[in-house]
């Protein structure tokens, strides 16, 4: 059965429920519906910044590095749920709500989503992370100047110049 995600206006009025393939579709872009999603940025206690690699058989943007975890917020599910699920099920890490830290709300009129951005501190060696292959080829650690190279180079997902060096900022 297809994902179920709750649909809003660009102002977070909640509209009802449509399915994941509804919610990526011109219909909704046409019809200012918008659905959750969570993007999670991972850092430990020396500074360093965690990156994935998306699997190279995801449809969008495989084989590219993107933020450590993020995902869609099923219909009736939290935010801050959605944080927990995600980095579980794509990096095997169990963490609790209170982990993580709320950043800021981004709109991303691109992919119709109104995306939670938050932070997550842990400190794990790359070995200990338990990667979900379906979604996640890879991981890796990387001081900031890496990142700030990675993130603005043809190998990370494309996203909002806007977003990119806002999170880079709120990252350093």
């Amino acid at each position: 059965m297809e994902e179920m995600l709750d649909i809003f206006d660009i102002n977070g009025n909640h509209l009802g429920v449509r399915t994941r393939s509804y919610c990526h579709s011109d219909e909704a872009r046409r019809g200012g519906e918008f659905h959750k999603a969570v993007w999670i940025w991972i850092k430990n206690s020396k500074g360093k910044l965690l990156v994935q690699k998306r699997a190279k058989f995801k449809k969008v943007h495989p084989n590219k590095w993107a933020a450590p975890s993020a995902g869609h917020v099923d219909a009736g599910e939290s935010c801050i749920d959605t944080c927990v699920r995600e980095t579980k099920e794509e990096l095997g890490l169990n963490v609790k709500k209170e982990d993580f830290i709320f950043l800021r709300e981004w709109v991303n009129k691109e992919g119709m989503e109104l995306a939670q951005t938050y932070l997550l501190i842990v400190d794990i060696e790359e070995k200990d992370i338990v990667l979900q292959k379906e979604e996640v080829s890879e991981v890796k650690w990387l001081k900031y100047d890496e990142f700030v190279k990675l993130i603005y180079s043809d190998e990370f997902c494309v996203g909002q110049k806007s977003y990119i060096d806002w999170i880079v900022e709120a990252l350093k």
